[in-house]
């Protein structure tokens, strides 16, 4: 008999009670499990994720829809705990993010999941920490009861795996810490290539980009046929263009097609930039940038050494997920504005322009990122793509991959580049296509509601 200590994350989503339920089931139709569920039931002392104010209207809509779903999935009440709380001690500060991030207390790590969770909050991957130390101790009071309940549980069921969603927000980072610990098998779930499948990994985090090439390997080493595989990758580019809903929603769908800049000089030469939220990835070792600090500071050496070339003209197409870091005038975002009335050969795209992202791949010379799918999608569009950071691709010799700032300014003067081949570009999309294992009890609708083995599910 495998004993599997479940917890969920917070939530308002119906996708995401339906992931719960999915979950359960699935683990409850295996004989050889015996399944229990960690409740939070709104008891978490501080925050638990996004609703950092704690707001009891938020709890009092997530917590009894999870419970409701888990029990519908079939769990009795003898295999559901209540979270108990506990008295969390007194945190340190911090000076700088990186201490923050590697803070461990008691054998657990407790930084990561905070700092990234609050990057995701301010949209700036380089926040004020000492503004924001509250939050953070609310979080590590959150963790540190979850902790402590993990402990005394293990210690009466001695459990064999632990599971739970995704695992970087702190009511569920410390399923992935404690386990690493203990050195017990996790796993964690996350909606797959579209809103019916499921994301299973075990002992891996979605986050990690060493684990993310090796998925887009394993995928493409299946048994499908060679035409089969890129059919279906060639699909993913075509529906992404298109605007189509795949597992997220679409930033270019509001986009007016063919919309190109005021000006746009098609006798010069036309190097657009689409740059990341930094935010997302940047608390991940694996993610962060070896020649910089950070993608902007490649930006401005590239638009420094270039300031007074008259035959280029550089396009900084800003990611759309940023609308919110431009309202809460993250770092990034003020050092983006900085460069705005610095140099006269730079066009700065906001997050909520109607510039068509696919009109300006078409129409540059060539087209750089740092992170960005983009520089991927720019190959199979036939344009010349400069990686200059870290991308899950990047081991697929879709883009030209610079090591250093001297080799980005060799590939922006190149003259002889040819696009890469556009075939290299298939394992990428269709692992996008195809990630995760259909459900088979949680039928989404669309993106906010869905049936659930007759129960109906609508976000709240």
């Amino acid at each position: 008999m495998k004993k599997i200590l479940y917890m969920s994350g917070h939530s308002r989503a119906a996708f995401k009670w339906g992931m719960v339920g999915e979950v359960i089931r699935r683990l409850l139709d295996d004989p050889e499990n015996e399944v229990y569920y960690l409740d939070c039931a709104g008891r978490a002392p501080g925050y638990c994720g996004l609703n950092r104010g704690k707001h009891l209207g938020y709890c009092n809509k997530c917590a009894p829809v999870c419970l409701k779903v888990v029990k519908h999935a079939g769990l009795d009440d003898n295999h559901i705990f209540k979270i108990k709380k506990v008295k969390t001690p007194k945190w340190p500060k911090f000076d700088c993010i990186d201490d923050a991030i590697k803070y461990d207390f008691e054998g657990y790590n407790y930084g990561l999941g905070p700092v990234s969770c609050t990057m995701t909050i301010t949209r700036d991957s380089d926040f004020d920490i000492k503004k924001w130390t509250k939050q953070l101790h609310k979080y590590f009071d959150t963790e540190y009861t979850v902790f402590k309940n993990l402990e005394e549980l293990d210690k009466q069921y001695n459990f064999d795996e632990f599971h739970t969603f995704n695992g970087r927000m702190p009511i569920v980072y410390p399923i992935v810490s404690y386990a690493r610990k203990v050195g017990k098998p996790f796993v964690l779930y996350e909606r797959g290539a579209n809103i019916n499948k499921l994301r299973i990994m075990s002992n891996n985090v979605p986050h990690d980009r060493c684990f993310l090439k090796s998925e887009i390997k394993r995928y493409w080493e299946n048994d499908n046929s060679i035409e089969e595989k890129e059919k279906l990758a060639k699909l993913w580019f075509e529906e992404r263009r298109a605007g189509k809903f795949q597992n997220i929603e679409s930033f270019t769908s509001e986009q007016i097609k063919n919309y190109l800049p005021r000006g746009f000089d098609i006798n010069k030469e036309n190097i657009v930039y689409f740059n990341s939220s930094m935010d997302e990835v940047m608390a991940f070792e694996s993610w962060k940038p070896t020649y910089v600090k950070n993608e902007n500071e490649i930006i401005e050496a590239i638009l420094e050494h270039y300031k007074n070339d008259e035959t280029k003209h550089f396009y900084l197409r800003i990611h759309p997920n940023l609308s919110r870091a431009k309202r809460k005038k993250s770092l990034q975002m003020r050092e983006i504005g900085a460069m705005r009335n610095k140099y006269k050969n730079l066009t700065i795209i906001g997050p909520d322009e109607k510039i068509d992202t696919y009109a300006l791949i078409d129409a540059a010379n060539k087209v750089i990122v740092s992170t960005s799918t983009v520089g991927c999608e720019a190959t199979f569009w036939g344009n010349i793509s400069i990686l200059a950071g870290k991308s899950a691709y990047e081991d697929l010799d879709c883009a030209y991959k610079a090591n250093s700032i001297q080799e980005i300014f060799d590939l922006i003067d190149a003259k002889d580049l040819k696009p890469k081949p556009k075939e290299n570009t298939y394992p990428y999309g269709y692992y996008c296509q195809m990630y995760g294992t259909e459900n088979k009890y949680w039928h989404a609708v669309s993106v906010c509601e869905g049936d659930f083995m007759g129960l109906h599910l609508k976000d709240k």
